[in-house]
């Protein structure tokens, strides 16, 4: 079964043996990919929409998993247990949407191993959110997948180290491991962090901002980041 780049790397993040909770699963490529790999043996496959359910359902019959792979419908982390699941992925929603997921139900969500994140936008957020709110950061990964750029955030509970802005918009963990595609995260970083001053900054009000303030000195942090790189080179 061929799940793509991005669902790949996600699953090899998933600890062996790991019971799994697939929220937003739409199609549940992802669990049964994990059991045709035999990287694990259950999975809890959910999702709020009652066409994404009827679709994983169809997946799981034509691979033969009704026994290894239960569809859920439901809100969240609504469709578990505290405890139910060892690890918690989520994929494919925005960071907001990730963080409101995990607050509604933070104690399913404490109670899980690992959570593994793949935010479509705002990974910065969503990692200073896990730091705040009692998680680590334990791995991470990035897939280009033209024209995808991908983030993958792997947390588990446990006290953190504070991160600046800079470090949250990059990745603490890909930085500290010089990922191969970290000097394409930085560029990344650079470009959007400069566009949204240069749209700021046509406006009077908005480049007295505290807002404006704080983007020119992630944009400088960032400088100082990228300066580091190329000297590691």
């Amino acid at each position: 079964m061929h799940i793509g780049s991005r669902l790949e790397t996600i699953g090899r993040l998933v600890p062996q043996g790991a019971v799994v909770a697939d929220v937003g699963t739409d199609h549940a490529y992802l669990p049964v990919w994990l059991i045709e790999q035999g990287r694990i043996e259950r999975a809890i496959a959910g999702d709020i929409a009652a066409g994404p359910c009827q679709a994983a359902r169809s997946t799981v019959a034509q691979h033969g998993l009704q026994k290894s792979v239960e569809v859920r419908q439901g809100s969240g982390l609504s469709v578990l247990k505290p405890g139910e699941a060892s690890c918690i992925t989520i994929a494919g929603m925005g960071a907001s949407t990730m963080i409101a997921i995990l607050e509604a139900d933070m104690e399913v969500a404490q109670a899980a191993e690992l959570l593994l994140l793949q935010p479509m936008a705002g990974a910065a957020s969503l990692r200073a959110w896990l730091c705040e709110h009692g998680w680590e950061l334990a791995d991470e990964e990035l897939v280009d997948d033209a024209p995808h750029f991908y983030e993958i955030i792997s947390a588990r509970r446990g006290a953190s180290r504070a991160y600046s802005a800079a470090e949250y918009a990059v990745g603490p963990v890909l930085w500290a491991k010089q990922h191969p595609l970290v000097g394409r995260q930085l560029e990344r970083q650079l470009v959007t962090t400069q566009q949204l001053l240069e749209g700021m900054g046509r406006s009077e009000r908005a480049r007295a901002s505290s807002r404006y303030q704080e983007l020119q000195q992630l944009q400088a942090a960032l400088e100082v980041l990228e300066d580091e790189y190329c000297d590691r080179r």
